[in-house]
């Protein structure tokens, strides 16, 4: 019978050009073109990874945007930008010289956390996707009780945006491992 036909594993030639099963035992061939479907599985894979991607890597982009604020303010600039944190605002806002130094000790470690979020959700981790989440939420609350809008707006559009990436995660993990063969 020729390939392709349910329930016949393809033929490979043999040493003699003839062709011969390549059937495993306990193994029958699904009837469909295999290699079409695990085509088609790689590319929603590599869908599925950008999308992830894109979600981890707006923890980079609130980090560095956070960064910048704070050189600003450490000049002197009257101006930031609204996706930033608004925990490194208020510690930028210390007027005393030993309360800045603090301030930018704080400014380092939340935006080393922010980092480490976005390398970690970079690499599909879900808690780190989760823990970033949840901080920025809090850090929204900061916008709220300031009455900042267009900064909380950012936050949630950040956030969204986030979350639509940890929805990448378990479609990566799935379009990855390819069933070519199905158990008889």
């Amino acid at each position: 019978m020729a390939n392709g036909v349910m329930g016949q594993a393809p033929t490979a030639p043999n040493a003699f050009g003839l062709g011969t099963s390549v059937a495993q035992p306990g193994v029958s061939y699904d009837g469909q073109n295999a290699q079409v479907k695990q085509q088609q599985r790689s590319l929603e894979s590599v869908v599925a990874m950008a999308g992830a991607k894109r979600g981890a890597n707006w923890f980079y982009v609130i980090a560095g945007l956070s960064l910048v604020n704070t050189a600003v303010a450490l000049t002197g600039g009257q101006w930031h930008f609204v996706v930033g944190l608004g925990i490194t605002e208020i510690t930028d806002a210390f007027q005393a010289p030993q309360a800045r130094l603090v301030g930018y000790g704080i400014d380092l470690l939340v935006l080393g956390f922010f980092a480490m979020c976005g390398y970690f959700a970079g690499k599909l981790k879900k808690w780190a996707f989760v823990m970033g989440m949840a901080f920025y939420l809090l850090d929204g609350g900061i916008m709220l009780l300031a009455k900042d809008w267009l900064g909380l707006a950012f936050h949630a559009y950040a956030l969204f945006c986030i979350w639509k990436g940890l929805q990448f995660v378990d479609s990566v993990s799935a379009n990855s491992q390819v069933a070519v063969l199905s158990g008889s």
